[in-house]
């Protein structure tokens, strides 16, 4: 059986994003992949530092590694730049191990401003408030949602952010965010990958 290791930053991104690749590969009509358990290693400057670290402890798990991160530090500008970087990192400690970085701009809730329905399906206190056109330019997607809501009704993400993943429609999201668009090639072009010996 294929195996798939995720790493996340944040304690929602714990159930979110297997979740979300379980989802994907659903919607591709592959079932025959071991999601191995997710290991959550921070955000984006704190694992730059740590990277080597974390990246050869990770292949001792003998599996695909899919490292899924928001981008919304503002020391860096180029999402692509730095997933480039991270994969040089990795290339330099063992050749050729199957890595994919996905950069969330700015951060994973950007997904749930995309698709209001998903959203409003969890939130349904959220009604007739528009949704912004380009979530990707909005720095602090958790803190928008909670500032839809009524008071005192504040957005978590250990409590919501695997309830409105479990709703988001897939195809929209392709269509709508780049960053959803290449976190699915990048599950996709994992599973297939050999991992070397």
């Amino acid at each position: 059986m294929r195996r798939l290791l995720t790493i996340v930053e944040g304690h929602g991104d714990v159930r979110a994003v297997p979740q979300l690749v379980r989802r994907i590969l659903e919607r591709h009509g592959i079932y025959d992949v071991q999601l191995l358990p997710t290991q959550r290693r921070g955000e984006y400057p704190s694992v730059t530092k740590l990277f080597d670290t974390y990246f050869l402890a990770a292949i001792k798990e003998n599996a695909a590694i899919l490292w899924v991160m928001d981008f919304d530090a503002k020391e860096y500008d180029c999402p692509y730049r730095e997933a480039r970087n991270l994969i040089a990192r990795a290339n330099a400690l063992r050749p050729n191990w199957p890595l994919k970085i996905a950069f969330l701009v700015k951060e994973y809730e950007t997904l749930f401003i995309h698709d209001k329905d998903a959203t409003r399906a969890v939130f349904p206190d959220i009604k007739d408030i528009p949704f912004p056109v380009k979530p990707e330019d909005i720095r602090g997607a958790k803190e928008w949602l909670s500032a839809q809501r009524p008071s005192g009704m504040a957005y978590k993400e250990t409590v919501h952010q695997e309830k409105i993943t479990a709703r988001l429609d897939l195809d929209l999201l392709r269509e709508k965010s780049p960053d959803f668009a290449h976190l699915e090639r990048a599950v996709l072009a994992l599973i297939d990958a050999p991992v070397p010996v």
